[in-house]
C-alpha cells in the first residue's frame, strides 16, 4: 500500500483521507488517551470525510510502512490572519467628510486545524515517543511548503487548546509562538472560530 504522492519516509507514509481502502474502518479505531483530545477523535471519525469531500478541509492520514497502522493524522485549510489593527482617517467622497475607520494588515497562511497521534499505535509499539514531532517535520511542513510554491503562504498557524503544557509543547517541539497580549486579544476578537473559542492563536514561519 503506497501513497499516490511522494509523502513517505523510511518508516511512514502519508496520503489524503480516503486514498487507502481501509481508511473508513481504521479511523474508527483511532484513539487519543488524553481527555482534551476527545474533540480530535470526534472530528476524525465524524466530520473528516464530509469535509474532505466538500473541500472544507484536507485531512492527511499517516501510516506505518510495514503494518499500515494509522500513526496519526492532521488537517489543513487555507486561511488569513489580520494584525496591526489601527484607526485610519479617509475622505468619504459621498458625504465629503473625513471619517475614521478601523484598518489592519493581513497575512496569507495555512491553518493546522487538527493534529493528533494515535495513542493505540503508540501503546502497541512500546509507548514510543516523539511521533508528533516526526509527523510534523516529515509531513506537515513539506505539505505546507509545497503549497507555498503555488500560492502565497506566509505563516502556518493553529488555535491550540488552552493548556500550558500543550502550548509549551507546540513552542518547544515545533517552533510555534504566541502574539503579545494586546495583539493576541485583538486577533481573537476578530477571527477566532466559534468552535475554537477557548483556544489560543499560535504561529510559525514554515
Amino acid at each position: 500500500m503506497k501513497p499516490a504522492n511522494d509523502l513517505q519516509s523510511e518508516k511512514l507514509f502519508c496520503d489524503h483521507l480516503g486514498a487507502v481502502k481501509n481508511d473508513a474502518v481504521d479511523v474508527m479505531n483511532f484513539t487519543v488517551s488524553r481527555p482534551e483530545g476527545a474533540g480530535l477523535v470526534a472530528y476524525f471519525q465524524r466530520r473528516a470525510f464530509p469535509d474532505e469531500l466538500c473541500g472544507l478541509m484536507r485531512t492527511y492520514v499517516v501510516r506505518d510502512q510495514k503494518s499500515s497502522e494509522i500513526v496519526g493524522y492532521f488537517s489543513l485549510k487555507a486561511g488569513l490572519i489580520s494584525f496591526n489593527e489601527r484607526e485610519e482617517s479617509f475622505y468619504d467622497e459621498k458625504t465629503g467628510e473625513e471619517k475614521i475607520e478601523t484598518a489592519f494588515d493581513t497575512l496569507p497562511g495555512v491553518e493546522l486545524a487538527n493534529f493528533a497521534v494515535n495513542s493505540s499505535y503508540v501503546e502497541r509499539h512500546g509507548r514510543i515517543k516523539g511521533m508528533g514531532k516526526v509527523i510534523f517535520n516529515e509531513f506537515v511542513l513539506p505539505v505546507v511548503r509545497k503549497t507555498a510554491e503555488d500560492v502565497g503562504v506566509a505563516i502556518l498557524y493553529i488555535f491550540a487548546l488552552p493548556h500550558d503544557s500543550l502550548i509549551q509543547y507546540y513552542r518547544e517541539s515545533f517552533g510555534f509562538e504566541r502574539l503579545g497580549a494586546p495583539h493576541e486579544e485583538l486577533l481573537h476578537k476578530r477571527m477566532k472560530p466559534l468552535y475554537d473559542r477557548s483556544c489560543v492563536f499560535m504561529y510559525m514561519f514554515p
